[in-house]
């Protein structure tokens, strides 16, 4: 009785810690704004079962993904071997219904217990031998470290004094129901020629060993920072389920009571925001594929996390025993109470530095390479709007932009009512000589203004013409889509663009709409529904692959055979999940043969030009080079793209490797022309 006491008393004391962990680190993520995030249950847990139980964005990065499973599904059957071991040891002669004494319950819980142990031994491989960079692991004996360490010993060995501690019970087994569990039997075998009363002690032992060890990693769990076994499942259920473009919540400027625009201070991100730290794993996964910081910027998404979750500790420290019984302005606002430095502190530039902050492209490869789904993008746009709206604090070429915008309603400040010049040879008709139309042409800044990409808006005419599509465009009537006011924090600006043209499409009872540009369509197709505009928005190689697919476009027979490869753009391809209809395009086109590069499709790289950034300067080493290189390590004479901002940038990029008669970039609208018959 004593026994079961005290192992009580043991296990007690580790399951409080756990859940003294999880409430404080709770109250701490609820110290942000509320959020709710409970609709669409089913959905939400099919996600919870797709991905925290079922692994699957944990296996798209195959070597650290198997290890992680290797670790998650053995340690979690090798979870029940425990409880078994230790029943059997508190309660002898107790028998579980088809466990106790089952030869095939032994043999699996053995070989999954070894599974997890081999993956944790792989992973301190990775950590401290093989010293994967995106790991960011630090010298040995660093605090950092010693925890890390800590937890991997700790979890080892409550995992293999199980297969101790059985060993000595089937070292006085007759029955043979250990024979098939490999580490029991390896043990057993060992431990044979020992005396009965050596065994049992033997046996006993290994039973305190596994039970100290079981509840200090529960109390290990309330002061480590390694908290994402628990709070990764709850991330994933409580993501977000809005379409990528429609993450950035507007901003209402006539609500007169609403004295902070964008985000400056911790407390003013939700809850949802500050959890994240807490189910992140530091896998450093968004980092590997973060253009911004491969290229030498000050960037990390991995540090971005990292950063909040620092702080959202600190702040939790600060406020004490306050915490979970009320809220940092209150704590500020009580006169009669100290307050720590740390409730002053803004987040631009007391945790995060300015430059982090523009560095970002928008391009969402972090949240498309993060395991648990944390929504690193929409932060970022957040202190924007703060540092834009709140303290005119930005790059100054983004006022060059923002002017361009404000008074010619394009980012080039090429006068307005030029906007259809364009097209006043190709007999285009415009939306308001003829408004019965099956689709509007949204021709976008760059077709409308850019010499380069004005070819591509001639292409695609040329092809709708070809296919007999009975369309239009606004011209004049046209306005900027309000992306890059919207992604460079201009959120006030971006809304002015978006309400002119929501009025204008509505007034014509617009239903469909194309766009070569993958910008303009993630605002009309995602962002346009929170401003009264609802349209059906389509990419033109959505469209183009749905008239080749009808047999409306016919191509002649090709003249000599061209090795292509392929550009994903972000804003096609992450936010709208379009990665084949340019790619079967491709493969339509007579004498093509499409050549991948080393990045693409989820891992495609960024051109540089998303999130604002086409109109500010880049320093150091330029993205859009980065990306030209790997085209040309594929030894391509052409690069297709299907965005003007991808397109102008990597045909900087070719200028600047000094390739131009080696590759061309061009538009997959300007090749299926050129291959019409």
């Amino acid at each position: 009785m004593i026994k079961i006491f005290v192992f009580a008393a043991i296990i007690a004391f580790g399951l409080f810690n756990m859940v003294k962990g999880v409430q404080e680190r709770l109250n701490a993520a609820f110290l942000g704004k509320k959020d709710d995030r409970s609709d669409n249950f089913g959905e939400r847990l099919k996600g919870v079962l797709v991905n925290a139980l079922g692994q699957k964005k944990v296996l798209n990065e195959a070597e650290g993904g198997i290890m992680h499973v290797m670790i998650f599904f053995g340690a979690s059957i090798a979870g029940l071997r425990i409880v078994e071991f230790m029943l059997s040891a508190l309660f002898p002669g107790f028998v579980i219904p088809f466990v106790s004494n089952n030869s095939l319950f032994y043999l699996v819980t053995d070989i999954f217990g070894i599974i997890a142990i081999v993956g944790i031994l792989y992973s301190g491989w990775r950590r401290w031998v093989s010293k994967i960079e995106r790991l960011d692991p630090e010298p040995f004996g660093t605090p950092a470290e010693n925890l890390i360490l800590i937890m991997v010993s700790g979890l080892t060995i409550l995992i293999a004094s199980v297969f101790v501690g059985t060993g000595f019970k089937a070292a006085m087994d007759t029955t043979g129901v250990y024979a098939l569990a490999p580490a029991t039997a390896l043990f057993g075998s060992l431990f044979s020629g020992m005396s009965e009363s050596s065994l049992e002690t033997g046996f006993q032992v290994s039973f305190w060993v596994n039970t100290i060890f079981a509840s200090g990693f529960m109390v290990f769990f309330r002061y480590s920072p390694h908290v994402h076994p628990v709070f990764a499942p709850l991330n994933i259920f409580f993501r977000t389920l809005k379409p990528r473009g429609g993450m950035i919540q507007p901003i209402n400027f006539e609500d007169e009571s609403v004295e902070q625009y964008g985000v400056a201070k911790l407390e003013q991100f939700t809850w949802k925001d500050l959890m994240e730290g807490y189910a992140c794993a530091e896998c450093g996964r968004c980092q590997a594929n973060c253009p911004a910081y491969l290229s030498g910027k000050h960037l990390s998404p991995k540090h971005l996390i990292h950063k909040l979750r620092v702080h959202v500790d600190e702040t939790a420290k600060a406020m004490g025993p306050k915490l979970g019984t009320t809220t940092i302005s209150d704590i500020v606002a009580d006169e009669t109470a100290a307050t720590s430095e740390v409730f002053e502190k803004n987040l631009v530039p007391d945790v995060f530095s300015a430059e982090e902050i523009w560095d970002c492209t928008n391009c969402a490869s972090c949240m498309e390479q993060c395991p648990v789904m944390n929504e690193h993008v929409p932060k970022i746009i957040q202190m924007r709007q703060n540092l834009v709206l709140m303290e005119s604090d930005f790059p100054a070429e983004a006022q060059l932009a923002f002017t361009n915008m404000e008074r010619n309603f394009n980012p080039w400040g090429i006068g307005w009512n030029s906007r259809g010049d364009w097209a006043k040879d190709l007999d285009v008709k415009l939306l308001s000589d003829d408004s019965n139309v099956d689709i509007v042409y949204f021709t976008g800044c760059a077709g409308a203004f850019d010499d380069r990409s004005q070819k591509v808006a001639t292409a695609l005419v040329k092809i709708m013409k070809a296919a007999g599509v009975n369309f239009a465009i606004l011209g004049p009537e046209e306005k900027c889509c309000g992306d890059s006011a919207r992604r460079l924090g201009n959120e006030y600006l971006a809304q002015e663009l978006i309400n002119n043209n929501v009025e204008t499409l509505n007034g014509y009872g617009v239903k469909k709409i194309v766009t070569t540009c993958p910008h303009c369509m993630t605002v009309l197709k995602d962002e346009y529904p929170q401003f009264g505009g609802n349209y059906e928005v389509i990419h033109h190689t959505q469209l183009i692959d749905q008239l080749i697919k009808a047999g409306k476009l016919k191509f002649k027979q090709a003249d000599a055979l061209k090795k292509i490869t392929y550009h994903d753009s972000c804003f096609l391809g992450r936010y709208h999940d379009e990665y084949e209809a340019p790619r079967q395009i491709i493969g339509t086109l007579p004498g093509i043969n499409l050549v991948e590069m080393s990045k693409n499709k989820t891992k495609g790289f960024c051109c540089g030009a998303g999130g604002g950034r086409m109109w500010l300067e880049e320093h150091g080493t330029r993205i859009n080079v980065m990306r030209t290189e790997q085209a040309l390590d594929t030894n391509a004479e052409v690069v297709a793209t299907n965005c003007p901002f991808c397109l102008t940038m990597m045909e900087d990029g070719i200028k600047d490797k000094e390739a131009t008669e080696n590759i061309k970039a061009f538009d997959i609208a300007e090749l299926v022309e050129r291959n019409l018959q």
